[in-house]
């Protein structure tokens, strides 16, 4: 069973465990809400999403349309909410189907559940995903790692252990230069641990795709 929602289904649905309760409105408030209305709402929540400034009296002017514009403000925050959580998936992950199937489940009528999955599955897609990109944490990226064995071959302390040590190089993309000495055991260490996690990756993509093949399968016997 969906969670708040009422309707049965073996899976989560793309909103999570938990319907937002601004979300819960839409299966109340849609059917009396003018197409128009409606659209240039979802106008303003992808405009949004795009990362274009949008002049508050667009907005303003939707408002005005409605006998009840607190009405307007509860439908546009439900769909800014609902939104968000689908385009935070990507499409490998949440399929068009699927998709469908749940917002079915919260009852939005099928006039306007086709709208949202326009702008989930549509052309509008690959730029609100850059503007997600862009908008997120930017950290320097690896550009250049140089490394030399470093061997000690005289000492004034006569208690040290004369190890080769390895000098490590690294540039960021921002420019910065890190040197740093490693020991040949800690860069042995180094080495193992990188190729493990490559290795866990190589597995984990795997699964991903054995998954993905096996979920393709069953739907098309359904």
């Amino acid at each position: 069973m969906a969670a708040g929602v009422g309707i049965a289904t073996d899976r989560v649905l793309f909103l999570g465990p938990t319907i937002p309760k601004e979300v819960k409105c839409l299966k109340k408030l849609l059917p009396s809400m003018e197409k128009q209305l409606y659209r240039g709402l979802l106008k303003v929540a992808v405009a949004d999403f795009e990362g274009r400034e949008v002049n508050p009296s667009v907005y303003d002017e939707l408002r005005s349309r409605s006998a009840d514009p607190d009405s307007v403000d509860e439908v546009y925050s439900a769909l800014h909410t609902l939104l968000r959580a689908a385009l935070k998936l990507p499409s490998s992950v949440l399929k068009q189907e699927a998709f469908r199937e749940d917002l079915d489940a919260l009852r939005i009528p099928p006039e306007f559940a086709g709208d949202l999955v326009s702008v989930v599955f549509g052309s509008r897609r690959d730029n609100i995903d850059q503007h997600s990109l862009e908008q997120g944490p930017k950290y320097p990226t690896l550009a250049s790692l140089k490394w030399r064995v470093d061997v000690t071959i005289s000492t004034n302390d006569l208690s040290r252990v004369l190890e080769p040590a390895i000098q490590m190089e690294m540039e960021t993309s921002d420019g910065e230069v890190h040197t740093f000495e490693v020991q040949r055991a800690e860069f042995h260490k180094l080495r193992h641990a990188v190729a493990t996690a490559l290795k866990e990756m190589e597995e984990l993509e795997k699964k991903v795709r054995k998954n993905a093949t096996a979920f393709a399968a069953v739907k098309t016997t359904l």
